[in-house]
């Protein structure tokens, strides 16, 4: 048995006690004081702060156009590029992003809830659904079709959701049960989007069923991933600032570098360099082709789920089957701290911490969509990627350094 600090016990104890729940849609403006000329992306920070990679550049020209700032792709290209638009990382905000999704001042958020704390939330963007080939954010495309795309999530689709909003929607549940029914939840939605999608048309009149927006949202499972992404950032700002704690409570990359934050340093970064994640790819097309690890969904594994429920889900063992680390399916029990008590049926356990992945010498396994490097070709497929050590022992070092509070 290896040996978990009280630290970490503390901040896994107020994860497990979050209870996220959809509570409705705000502005970005609205919901966390987006400014005008700010833009919100995946990962931890670039240096400069616009010195990201090609399809979170071709995301931010079409939100340029989007807010106004820009009168056509061109120009929002141009703009974003000479540094006159702020970047900076969503996860410290409360909010988490998706790849090549980002999050200007107008656009719509899902909201979700800490029940168990009504005062906290946490926000993501409507998910684009879509394939690979599909005008969705997450890919990062420059088109004139990537912004009537990005119109239509913000306007008819936010629309519908915010008439079906109301009473909070508790999310544990919902997890729960897909995980049991072979979800992932990052990847694989199948069951949770089965749950989402009756609840929300048990709330719908009529009267919406099969408008453009509600075929849009019955279509596509990876709809429900954004909301999830959500209730996890929900849930780790519970598990945030407990001192001493490596316990990870932000992970994701921004397609150049891949990086983690502990609940004992809140806002300070540990990172590495983000390698292509490796995984069965579009033809013509390469691992070579993709940028690196990209995507606040990382999430989702931080908090236990994704490639560390590979148990539950055998369809994505069989995806990623040419690609398999070993170990990966004991990597649940020997990296995450306990089981979370409002999972009853699954008994998935949670809670990653820095100090567990240093002790086990084993770094945890992370799905991930691919993206083309250049935004052209948009999603390429999906694959895993395991960062290297190095932000781990980090964090610890960091940890180790800093002086205790009275």
């Amino acid at each position: 048995m290896m040996h978990i600090t009280g630290e970490d016990l503390n901040a896994a104890d107020a994860l497990v006690s979050a209870r996220p729940a959809w509570t409705g849609l705000r502005t970005a403006a609205d919901a966390v004081g987006l400014e005008a000329h700010t833009i919100l992306h995946c990962g931890p920070p670039a240096q400069p702060h616009h010195a990201l990679v090609t399809p979170t550049l071709n995301s931010a020209a079409v939100a340029c156009v989007f807010e106004g700032w820009a009168k056509d792709l061109d120009e929002g290209l141009a703009l974003v590029k000479s540094g006159a638009v702020r970047f900076a990382p969503a996860q410290p905000r409360g909010v988490a992003t998706p790849m090549a999704g980002v999050v200007s001042p107008s656009m719509r958020l899902l909201e979700m809830t800490d029940l168990a704390r009504p005062g906290q939330h946490a926000y993501a963007p409507i998910n684009g659904g879509g394939t690979g080939g599909d005008p969705a954010p997450r890919y990062g495309r420059r088109t004139p079709q990537a912004l009537e795309f990005l119109r239509f999530l913000n306007g008819p689709v936010a629309d519908l959701l915010e008439a079906a909003a109301g009473e909070p929607l508790a999310w544990l549940p919902i997890i729960d049960a897909a995980l049991v029914e072979g979800d992932d939840t990052h990847l694989r939605h199948v069951a949770a989007h089965a749950r989402l999608v009756q609840a929300l048309r048990a709330r719908l009149d009529p009267a919406h069923t099969g408008s453009s927006a509600d075929e849009f949202i019955g279509k596509w499972p990876f709809f429900h991933l954004n909301f999830w992404m959500a209730g996890i950032r929900v849930a780790m700002q519970a598990a945030t600032g407990v001192t001493g704690s490596a316990l990870i409570t932000a992970f994701g990359g921004n397609g150049e570098t891949f990086g983690l934050q502990v609940s004992g340093l809140p806002g300070r970064w540990f990172t590495c360099p983000a390698t292509p994640p490796l995984g069965n790819v579009r033809p013509p097309h390469t691992a070579a082709s993709g940028v690196g690890a990209y995507g606040d969904s990382a999430l989702v594994e931080a908090f236990g789920l994704g490639a560390l429920a590979h148990a539950y889900a055998p369809e994505m063992q069989v995806l990623h089957k040419d690609f398999y680390h070993p170990d990966l399916l004991a990597l649940p029990a020997t990296l995450l701290l306990r089981e979370h008590p409002a999972l009853p049926a699954s008994r998935a356990r949670c809670g990653l911490s820095a100090r567990r992945v240093l002790d086990t010498g084993a770094t945890p396994v992370v799905e991930l969509g691919i993206v083309h490097k250049d935004g052209t070709d948009g999603g390429l497929g999906a694959g895993l990627y395991r960062p290297v050590m190095a932000p781990f022992r980090a964090a610890c070092a960091a940890l180790d350094a800093a002086p205790l509070k009275p």
